[in-house]
């Protein structure tokens, strides 16, 4: 059962075709970014903005500019 697990299957070809195996697309990686990223960089700004204005100081990246 364990062993089952851990190996890899071979592709079989499909109508004589050499497919490649699954990958992770252009439009995959965009989405990763916009359903992961975003919200994280959104949750982060709000972290700086409440503490910016529970201290009074500045700790977000935009103090850089």
């Amino acid at each position: 059962m364990i062993k089952r697990l851990f190996t890899r299957e071979k592709f079989q070809p499909i109508l004589g075709h050499d497919i490649d195996k699954p990958r992770i697309t252009l439009a995959g990686w965009c989405l990763i970014l916009l359903y992961l990223g975003v919200p994280a960089m959104a949750i982060g700004g709000l972290i700086d903005l409440v503490v910016q204005q529970i201290t009074g100081e500045c700790v977000g990246v935009w103090c850089l500019f």
